[in-house]
């Protein structure tokens, strides 16, 4: 049995950043066909220009911020710049009630809210219902603007320290039961949940993870993300799954690793037309939950790979079994 030595989230994104710096990290496709790719540098140093903003704001080492967003490089710039500043995130349902808004704002006390233009009456209401003293600084955000416009400012004399037992997230999860608990997430866990779920998909940096679960969960953190950094390798970020649209945004992309879960396996068999998809190259496919054996052949068919089944909760960090 091999030993593992702790490390922090950020130190992981800064070796990433050295080693693989001119390789692509992320590919946006949001609402429209045009396509937003950074590399590791470019997106260090958008991450640096949102840090400074989030630490004119007030944000440091120890403090939190609330993210409300749908999967956009706005949520990805945020969460590497409260790593790198020793901070930490909690993030929501963007289409949560104000009501559990409120009880996530209250019990995580954060500096700064970040929430959607297209959701912020609901945000605004969650903040207007707890105190004062605790309500944070709310910034409201274009989900489709890749330029981050209002969450960037030029470098600050702020400190990036980050070690790796400060904490990083809070997730709410109700698990089995039905009061949503706050899971408490450090720098090691998520560079710990990185390195094993890369080492169990075989990931390399030639590889490109193809997110279309939610990035407020875990698993498009833990799973896709958190490899991908691990090993140098380029994400594929959708705005929203499409089962109709799953495999050619598989083969547009040039994804060759996803996530699911039985759910949208199922949208994916119920509404693909099934025909030809040029270019697919999915080679690694993890799902949770069941499918029938039918539905995995014929889900197998489809995409060109046999996908493999795992079980991971929040609180797991890595699946704790796959196969």
């Amino acid at each position: 049995m091999t030993s593992w030595t702790a490390t922090s989230f950020a130190d992981r994104w800064r070796h990433a950043v050295a080693a693989h710096g001119d390789r692509t990290f992320l590919v946006w496709s949001g609402d429209t066909p045009h396509q937003v790719v950074w590399t590791y540098d470019e997106f260090d140093r958008l991450v640096d220009e949102v840090a400074a903003d989030l630490w004119k704001r007030g944000v440091r080492r120890g403090r939190s911020v609330h993210v409300a967003l749908t999967s956009c490089p706005t949520f990805v710039a945020v969460w590497l710049a409260v790593t790198k500043l020793g901070a930490w995130f909690v993030p929501s349902d963007p289409q949560a009630s104000a009501h559990e808004l409120a009880g996530h704002l209250t019990r995580t006390r954060p500096v700064v809210g970040l929430c959607a233009e297209v959701r912020r009456e609901a945000y605004e209401s969650a903040v207007a219902g707890i105190d004062a003293s605790v309500a944070p600084d709310v910034v409201v955000i274009d989900e489709r603007d890749v330029e981050l416009t209002v969450l960037r400012s030029q470098a600050a004399d702020m400190e990036f320290s980050a070690a790796p037992h400060d904490r990083l997230a809070v997730m709410f999860t109700s698990g089995t039961t039905s009061a949503p608990k706050g899971v408490v997430l450090t720098q090691a866990n998520y560079a710990f949940a990185g390195e094993a779920m890369a080492a169990a998909a075989g990931l390399d940096a030639d590889d490109r993870q193809l997110v279309v679960l939610p990035l407020f969960h875990a698993n498009a953190q833990y799973y896709s993300f958190a490899s991908a950094i691990t090993v140098g390798a380029s994400v594929a970020l959708v705005g929203a799954f499409s089962a109709s649209r799953f495999r050619h945004q598989a083969a547009e992309l040039h994804a060759t690793h996803a996530s699911l879960f039985a759910a949208p396996m199922r949208m994916i068999l119920a509404r693909d037309d099934a025909g030809p998809v040029e270019g697919l190259g999915l080679r690694h496919v993890w799902f949770a939950q069941n499918l029938t054996l039918d539905q995995y052949e014929q889900f197998s068919s489809l995409v060109g790979c046999r996908p493999r089944q795992l079980y991971g909760m929040t609180e797991t960090l890595p699946a704790v079994i796959t196969q």
